[in-house]
């Protein structure tokens, strides 16, 4: 049986929530994140590799069935009770959610990216958009790509803002981070050696060849740039192919996600079966 714990005031226990909530560095410092909203709460529901450390309701407010599921069906180990002012105050929606999971964080270790024949891996170097990384997610997923990394300074993939916009693949897709140059150099190389014919296929605006033109269709690690500044020099380098997407029209390039959305969605098209569908 969970312990419950009633919140009537900003306590030690509200306040761990809230800067969870709105800190990077306290997320990182606890090792635990702030999940609300639907989605994402189903799949801690269904996924139990995610341990959740508490579950927030206020008891103020008739339930509803799925409200009391989740509180039945989670195995966390405390349940925090808040008071209705509490919860709307600390809900980012218009109709305060009905429960708030703390969650465990994992390490960000790049052995859960795997290592398949097939493999569709994408590289984000350097994001800096949070709702970017979210839809990211989403679309990676969508799309059956087996693994995301993070690397240089990016933002945080445990913000609330990240895992609201990825409408709940956050939780079913891997995600490592390496930060450095020298780390990822090295991963590379070793999927190199792993993956017979893996290639590494970057974007860019002034690219010369279209993504059609590219071969998608085997083992590949996509790799996408920041927003204002694209790629880094040192990673165009080590990439095999760069290419870029066809555009009309006075923007000179798409939104990262969605970018990163038809790249994946060329790669999809390459890997169908012919006839298939």
């Amino acid at each position: 049986m969970p312990r419950r714990l009633p919140v009537t005031t900003e306590n030690q226990w509200f306040q761990r929530a809230e800067v969870l909530k709105r800190n990077r560095q306290k997320r990182w410092h606890h090792r635990q994140f702030f999940v609300e909203g639907v989605r994402s709460i189903n799949r801690l529901r269904v996924d139990r590799r995610w341990q959740v450390e508490a579950l927030l309701y206020t008891p103020e407010r008739r339930l509803s069935g799925w409200a009391r599921d989740v509180l039945a069906e989670i195995p966390a180990p405390l349940h925090l009770e808040l008071s209705a002012p509490l919860m709307d105050k600390l809900s980012d929606k218009e109709d305060a959610s009905e429960v708030i999971a703390l969650v465990k964080m994992p390490d960000l270790d790049v052995s859960a990216i795997p290592r398949r024949e097939d493999a569709l891996v994408l590289v984000l170097d350097r994001p800096g958009n949070l709702g970017n990384l979210g839809s990211i997610l989403r679309s990676a997923d969508a799309f059956g790509a087996h693994g995301v990394v993070l690397t240089g300074h990016s933002v945080d993939v445990f913000d609330p803002a990240v895992i609201r916009a990825s409408a709940g693949a956050f939780f079913s897709m891997p995600v490592a981070s390496l930060p450095a140059t020298a780390a990822l150099d090295a991963w590379l190389t070793r999927f190199e050696q792993e993956v017979p014919g893996l290639r590494i296929v970057g974007t860019s605006a002034k690219a010369p060849r279209e993504i059609g033109e590219c071969a998608l269709g085997g083992p590949v690690v996509l790799c996408f740039g920041n927003e204002a500044t694209g790629l880094s020099q040192w990673l165009k380098g080590r990439c095999h192919a760069l290419a870029g997407i066809p555009m009309q029209g006075v923007a000179s390039s798409l939104n990262l996600a969605c970018a990163v959305t038809v790249v994946l969605y060329e790669t999809r098209r390459q890997r169908q079966v012919p006839g298939d569908g």
